[in-house]
């Protein structure tokens, strides 16, 4: 070949084989630090987190140090359809290896409020899914904060682990709320997803440890938690397992523990009979099926408090207790304790007052003293579960007659909210000796006030004297 030919093919060897290359390359490198393609590679992330997720998804910056290792911050989750916040994690790092993958989150906060939606996130979308679960999970997170609507709970280190044995996936989380020692006792969690049944099972415990959980933080998720006062706290234990089915999915729970600084007030305030105090509720047992069959068994003890003289009464009457003294106006009691068992439709409650520190001198089966005079004994005999419905249920009540038969009908009548205008006409009702079922003297409508007689009402103009609310 020519000598000048040989040049010219190596010039073109040189720029097909290495200029080219090399100038090829460094447009990619300008291209990819181009505000452009970073923008354009964040939206990449946002759309792929957003279909593992089914959330939206933003963030603020991201990170690729090498292959296997991304760097995410400001990321902020919502709802899709809603746009309200769920979860929100100042810095993300993702470490992706052969054998597992590592998660660093940097001050997460969830919003109490969807943490059903983080929950379903979990099951569905990763504990659901075996190409999700291969490979072993590490998480592990500082300063995750709980926000609820009135207040927050800090966890100042959290720690999970998940992974795959056999047909089970199983997963543990530590957890430790802010004002623990480093080496206490803290929040165990264990969630296994057993693929080997037909249909999966999904079982999932807590035990709090030395961590008394304050209940307030979890009342946008679990209202009626609202109900037991901003102080109380619950330390035991909690189990569940869940099967899915066709239609409904079966389910069982176990709970046992205690629930502390109950504000006893709060709780009764929208009931007819009223109690004030503090107290606490002592779960020995708590079984709860699919089928609504109920095995509870526990102690409610409060050292003092207030009482409306109309649950007296119903104590004699619904619970099958003994009146030691009667009474017809509000009094402070200074012992209140009983032990209940709720199984199946029996009821039996047992006064425990003596057990209380400081009244091992009461007698037997004192549910209720006052002054240290013994008020309200107890029979330890088993009753009608319903009667504890009847405890509790308002003066405008109606009894349902609950059957299979009548299981339709329950769905299309509502019984009333409250109670139906008398308008001066009490002596037309019929009374309830009358009707199936009645008591000689009693009349179908009741006194709409409370039965209790908490004050006097002022006088209306035109009166002289106030008006007594009915006991």
């Amino acid at each position: 070949m020519h000598e000048r030919t040989t040049r010219a093919l190596a010039r073109w060897l040189f720029v097909g084989c290495c200029a080219a290359p090399t100038g090829l390359t460094m447009l990619a490198i300008l291209v990819t630090w181009t505000p452009w393609y970073h923008h354009r590679a964040r939206h990449a992330i946002e759309s792929r987190v957003a279909l593992m997720t089914g959330l939206r998804v933003e963030i603020g910056d991201f990170d690729r140090a090498d292959p296997s290792t991304w760097r995410l911050t400001d990321v902020r989750l919502s709802d899709p359809e809603t746009l309200q916040p769920v979860a929100s994690v100042r810095s993300l790092q993702w470490i992706s290896q052969s054998e597992n993958t590592v998660i660093r989150l940097s001050q997460p906060e969830i919003r109490v409020e969807s943490l059903e939606q983080v929950a379903e996130l979990l099951h569905y979308r990763f504990l659901c899914q075996p190409d999700q679960t291969r490979v072993p999970v590490r998480i592990a997170a500082d300063d995750v904060t709980l926000r609820g609507s009135s207040t927050a709970q800090t966890i100042q280190d959290f720690d999970a682990w998940l992974e795959t044995r056999e047909n089970t996936v199983w997963a543990t989380v530590r957890c430790i709320p802010a004002g623990h020692r480093q080496d206490s006792e803290g929040i165990q969690i264990e969630v296994t997803r057993d693929r080997g049944t037909s249909p999966p099972t999904t079982a999932w415990s807590l035990q709090t440890g030395e961590v008394h959980l304050p209940l307030a933080v979890l009342a946008d998720y679990y209202p009626f938690l609202n109900r037991l006062g901003a102080d109380a706290t619950f330390d035991g234990s909690f189990a569940g397992t869940r099967q899915d089915g066709i239609t409904d999915p079966a389910w069982s729970v176990n709970l046992a523990g205690h629930f502390r600084d109950i504000d006893l007030g709060q709780l009764t305030q929208n009931l007819p009979h009223q109690v004030r105090g503090r107290g606490m509720i002592s779960i020995d047992r708590c079984q709860l099926d699919q089928d609504w069959s109920v095995n509870v068994a526990g102690q409610l003890t409060a050292d003092e408090g207030w009482m409306s003289a109309s649950l007296l009464p119903r104590l004699a009457e619904d619970l099958g207790c003994r009146l030691a003294v009667a009474t017809a106006d509000d009094f402070s009691f200074d012992a209140l304790a009983l032990r209940f068992d709720l199984y199946s439709a029996q009821l039996r409650v047992e006064g425990i007052c003596r057990s209380l520190p400081g009244r091992e001198w009461l007698p037997a089966e004192v549910v209720v003293s006052a002054g240290g005079r013994p008020i309200v004994f107890s029979s330890a005999k088993w009753t009608d579960s319903l009667n504890l419905a009847r405890l509790f249920a308002p003066s405008h009540s109606v009894w349902i007659p609950l059957s299979g038969q009548t299981s339709g009908l329950l769905s299309i009548l509502r019984p009333p909210r409250h109670a139906l205008p008398q308008n001066g006409l009490a002596s037309d009702m019929p009374v309830a000796s009358d009707m199936p079922g009645g008591r000689a003297g009693d009349r179908v409508l009741e006194d709409t006030e409370p039965a209790a007689r908490i004050s006097r009402l002022q006088p209306h103009r035109g009166e002289t004297t106030p008006v007594s609310q009915p006991r």
